[in-house]
């Protein structure tokens, strides 16, 4: 049985969380609440400090950044053998992972049966290999168009189509998301999911997909969350991620980069993408300065201890993790305040009318 790291770390933490509260009420030594009280704030202030540290040396890789730099970063790992299909992206996540993955997608797809499917025409844009678009072609049987900035992805797209062929109605085109080539008010839904992190400048992306919306049309976003619990047990930084539900101002920075591993200014690799995490606050402001108004909003993919003991007793097997995840997030999505603290922001919204502000 494998044991990872992250399990490792969450379940010391939960350990030192239980003897804390023994020793406050029962116990009542207060020598064992104060080591692990030392150690819980020691470890929050080094999360803190290498926040601020990593923050400090991606400023200037970030600055720099260009579209040619994240396209060539994209052909790089599409090009790697056990990572240029769908499927091998998600192999090389572990069991857990690879689980919320596939779930993802089994989520949005939800969000287009509930809200896009009076649509007359979707695009989908940073398509990637083209699981959605399919979908909202085969599934939903409306005219579809997926983007991407990466040929090699719309090739493997272009074969999915194939394999399922229908006259007419789906398309894939290679382009920036932020300068697509459509003319104005040409869809009335558009999906932009998991790549508004990836834009240098995410309000271009956004003011992109409110002028090839005709009025009315709906925008369907997920993106990353900084409220996520990332499998923490240490209460200092649940409470952290608890109160930035209020304001986000008490968050450390971010880096904004990623590349195969979360950035690290103490193991730096040879080559970054953008990689943005968006609070509550900042995603709504930056949707309201772009002209949409929310009609909808919730998280996905709770990243908390349970899981992780569920991924370690199923022996990596995905569909018994499946099986025992699925049904506790549907009771933990419903619940108040948990329900916001998941991995990704989910948000629906419609464009507001030329004299409704915006």
């Amino acid at each position: 049985m494998t044991v990872s790291r992250r399990f490792q770390k969450s379940a010391f933490e939960f350990l030192l969380s239980i003897l804390l509260l023994l020793d406050l009420i029962w116990w009542q030594t207060r020598v064992i609440f104060w080591v692990c009280l030392v150690y819980f704030v020691g470890a929050y202030l080094w999360h803190r400090r290498e926040a601020v540290l990593n923050f400090r040396c991606s400023e200037r890789l970030r600055q720099e950044m260009t579209l040619r730099a994240i396209k060539d970063i994209e052909r790089v790992y599409t090009l790697r053998e056990d990572f240029n299909t769908q499927e091998k992206r998600a192999r090389s996540r572990p069991p857990l992972d690879r689980h919320f993955y596939y779930a993802r997608y089994e989520r949005v797809q939800k969000l287009l049966d509930r809200f896009a499917r009076k649509a007359t025409r979707v695009l989908d844009m940073g398509c990637g290999f083209g699981r959605n678009t399919l979908y909202i072609r085969h599934i939903l049987q409306l005219p579809a168009v997926g983007l991407d900035l990466d040929s090699l992805k719309l090739a493997e797209a272009w074969r999915g189509a194939r394999e399922k062929p229908l006259t007419g109605g789906i398309g894939f085109v290679c382009g920036d998301v932020a300068q697509p080539p459509f003319r104005p008010g040409s869809f009335d839904c558009i999906l932009l999911t998991e790549i508004l992190e990836h834009l240098i400048e995410p309000a271009e992306g956004l003011t992109a997909c409110r002028e090839m919306l005709c009025d009315g049309g709906l925008l369907i976003v997920t993106t990353p969350s900084r409220h996520n619990l990332n499998y923490s047990n240490n209460p200092i930084v649940i409470l952290e991620k608890v109160l930035s539900l209020l304001s986000d101002r008490i968050l450390p920075p971010y880096h904004n980069l990623h590349a195969r591993y979360e950035y690290n200014w103490r193991k730096p690799e040879p080559q970054y993408g953008m990689h943005y995490q968006f609070s509550r606050q900042k995603l709504e402001g930056l949707l309201e300065r772009a002209g949409f108004e929310r009609i909808w909003r919730g998280t996905f993919e709770l990243e908390i201890f349970p899981f992780l003991l569920i991924e370690l007793f199923a022996q990596g097997e995905l569909e018994r993790i499946r099986k025992a995840v699925t049904p506790v997030e549907a009771v933990l999505e419903k619940t108040p305040l948990i329900k916001d603290l998941g991995q990704h922001l989910l948000w629906v919204g419609r464009k507001r009318a030329r004299g409704g502000g915006g």
